[in-house]
């Protein structure tokens, strides 16, 4: 059970409803995961949907972008994002063993090199807060500045994701692809 009430459509203000309402209607990301905790704050829901929305749309690949969450989420233990992550990353064609080495916190061997690039920029800034000369003169090279600064803004939006799940306490479902190792 989660740890915060979920709010079912008719305990919800007029804010949060709309926000329900847009939700369900353009991608059904309401009621349960994080959103179980963004109910309780619209403004903040809205602009999370907004940015998820975003990034199924940005400079990364899908892929790239399932890469980047996954490396944040299993840093912050989070479980429902994880599985979520892990489900989106399979297909997008993420393989199974690069998302089973990233929940073991190991490096997969990629076979693209900007897949990889975009894991090693989530892992230092997981670690670090920031890319040091070396990561980024790389991600520079690698990735340009419009993909490194879609990359941070991944890592950034999930870091948010992981917390508001760990802090409602969404319950992970039973037939997650994938949980923490």
């Amino acid at each position: 059970m989660s740890r915060m009430p979920v709010l079912t459509p008719d305990e919800m203000d007029d804010d949060q409803r709309r926000v329900y309402d847009h939700a369900m209607a353009t991608n059904g990301r309401a009621g349960r995961g994080p959103s179980i905790g963004y109910a309780y704050a619209p403004g903040l829901w809205e602009n999370n949907n907004a940015a998820s929305d975003y990034f199924d749309d940005c400079s990364l690949t899908l892929a790239q972008c399932r890469i980047a969450a996954l490396v944040t989420v299993r840093h912050w233990n989070a479980e429902y994002p994880w599985q979520a992550q892990a489900r989106g990353a399979l297909a997008a064609g993420v393989d199974s063993a690069a998302v089973e080495a990233i929940n073991n916190r190991q490096t997969p061997n990629f076979s693209d090199a900007d897949d990889a690039a975009v894991h090693a920029v989530a892992v230092q800034l997981i670690k670090t807060g920031t890319l040091d000369d070396a990561g980024f003169k790389s991600a520079e090279e690698k990735l340009g500045y419009r993909r490194l600064a879609d990359t941070v803004g991944v890592v950034s939006h999930f870091c948010k994701t992981a917390m508001m799940a760990n802090v409602a306490g969404a319950e992970v479902p039973a037939d997650a692809p994938s949980t923490l190792a």
